[in-house]
């Protein structure tokens, strides 16, 4: 987890936008990892994790939402096992979180200057349709707690369903 005594209203804009755009890439990171192990551990025998991750779920072309979407479909190959429930629901958060972090990575600022560490990025969804997200230093903080949580559910889950 990354430490939480960053002040960033001391902040010029532009180290704001870096922080917030380095620290939403890290948690996207980590949950991306989380679904790696669950992937692995329902597909590989043992001593071959390291070959599988290198040559399937490192690769440039496998998405963090193609993993997503491999997860959510082995679902119904887990069984009733607990934490399956949860699982399904944990995927559309981190769908959510996954928004806001492309948003920062790819998004247009749109922000109008009245105010130096709110934000305004505008990213346009799937259907073509406009989103603007507000960043300032609460949402900010905010969007890393409900993260920090997410991930820690996350992790408990795997251990649930894949053990360790």
């Amino acid at each position: 987890m990354m430490p939480r005594s960053v002040k960033y209203e001391n902040l010029k804009p532009e180290d704001f936008d870096a922080l917030v755009t380095g620290e939403l890439t890290h948690y996207a990171s980590w949950l991306e990892d989380e679904l790696n192990d669950i992937i692995t551990s329902f597909f590989v025998v043992p001593g071959r994790s390291s070959a599988f991750k290198r040559l399937l779920l490192y690769r440039d072309g496998l998405t963090f939402q193609d993993k997503i979407e491999t997860v959510r479909g082995m679902i119904p190959e887990l069984g009733d096992k607990a934490g399956t429930n949860a699982l399904k629901s944990m995927l559309k958060e981190i769908e959510e979180f996954k928004a806001s972090r492309n948003a920062m990575a790819h998004g247009l600022d749109a922000s109008d200057n009245s105010s130096r560490l709110i934000r305004k990025v505008e990213i346009i969804n799937r259907a073509g349709k406009p989103n603007i997200i507000e960043i300032s230093p609460q949402a900010h903080r905010r969007t890393i707690a409900k993260v920090e949580s997410l991930l820690t559910r996350v992790q408990e889950v795997r251990k649930v369903l894949i053990g360790g």
